[in-house]
């Protein structure tokens, strides 16, 4: 869009990865959005309204149902003529009380009929807001997310590099790491994951658990680690930049998220040949196959989870065919090159709609 002559901007909370954006040269505009619903929700619209009465934009494309309803209403209040939310999972969902489902979906309704365009990252989310009331099915697409494929790329890695990374955490030639990269929000299911990791080395002592990513959570998973006295085979390894080489020193990768937006990291260790163990959750469900590019196992089953681990852990063949099943797929379906060439169309045309 910047080539043809618009003006781009991001506007988010003033984060580490919204600083790495704009040194690419895109335009910020920083605004405090909580995860929670809070009073300061209302000084996010505010600003976000006045931003963009001042700019005068043409397409608002909202993310996140949070940031996508505050960032819907702004826009509205604005008059931008065109409105797109792009939906990466479910804003009402059946872990919710009724009441909040209520709620939440009053919301969603609402700003929906404010709202031009959605776009959802799976089959599933699409047809999901749509019986939910929120979106019409003629102005709902599917674009799905892809993963970069020159960043991915095994080929590109240094062996010595990934040799020396998986020898700092102790690991010898023997050592089979199971890996995780995560924010540490009790959502992810990590205790769950260290449950799993204590009944997976009677059977297989070899293993190493390594968990990449940082959040409040941190100190609670290490102490529940030494009160299951694996802590000397687990790793936390804190924030970590490289995702490609991270995930290239994995032999396989577990998260057991009880609740997904769409599970990028599942499908960036895929692209690196890496197995996936992961729960049986939408969308999880459709952008992986059980037995054949992932093993799923239900939500909150420790010993299901124990038992895949183990599997993995024990058989470098199944290992092999699943990450290689795996690599395939990914390429076949969620390459960010057709991803951006979607999106470019899209965009083009509500911009010509919208200058009409």
């Amino acid at each position: 869009m910047r080539a043809d002559g618009y003006a781009v901007w991001l506007a988010c909370s003033d984060d580490a990865d919204a600083r790495a954006v704009a040194r690419h040269g895109i335009s910020f505009f920083p605004v405090h959005i909580s995860r929670s619903i809070s009073p300061w929700d209302l000084l996010a619209v505010v600003r976000l309204y006045r931003f963009m009465r001042r700019m005068r934009f043409v397409m608002v494309n909202t993310h996140t149902s949070k940031g996508g309803f505050v960032g819907r209403v702004a826009a509205w209040l604005a008059r931008v003529p065109c409105i797109i939310y792009t939906a990466h999972g479910y804003t009402v969902h059946a872990a919710q009380p009724r009441l909040v489902q209520a709620f939440y979906r009053l919301l969603d309704n609402w700003v929906g009929r404010r709202t031009s365009l959605f776009i959802s990252v799976t089959e599933r989310v699409k047809n999901a807001i749509i019986e939910l009331g929120s979106a019409r099915a003629d102005n709902s697409i599917c674009i799905c997310n892809g993963i970069d494929f020159e960043r991915f790329a095994p080929a590109a890695l240094d062996p010595l590099r990934i040799a020396a990374r998986r020898q700092s955490w102790g690991v010898d030639a023997t050592t089979v790491v199971i890996g995780c990269a995560s924010r540490l929000v009790p959502d992810k299911g990590l205790d769950l994951l260290l449950a799993a990791f204590a009944q997976v080395l009677p059977h297989a002592p070899h293993a190493m658990l390594v968990i990449a990513g940082e959040g409040p959570l941190r100190a609670a998973l290490q102490h529940q680690a030494d009160t299951l006295g694996i802590a000397a085979r687990v790793r936390f390894l804190g924030w970590q930049d490289d995702v490609p080489e991270l995930m290239a020193c994995f032999d396989l990768f577990c998260l057991p998220t009880l609740r997904e937006g769409f599970g990028y990291v599942f499908l960036e260790a895929q692209a690196m040949g890496v197995p996936a163990v992961a729960t049986a959750i939408e969308p999880l469900t459709e952008t992986m196959t059980h037995g054949e590019t992932a093993l799923l196992v239900a939500p909150h089953d420790v010993t299901q989870l124990a038992d895949a681990l183990t599997r993995l852990v024990l058989d470098p063949t199944e290992r092999r065919r699943l990450g290689m099943n795996g690599a395939v797929r990914v390429r076949q379906l969620f390459d960010q090159r057709r991803q951006l060439e979607q999106l470019a169309k899209v965009y083009h045309q509500c911009v010509l709609n919208a200058e009409r």
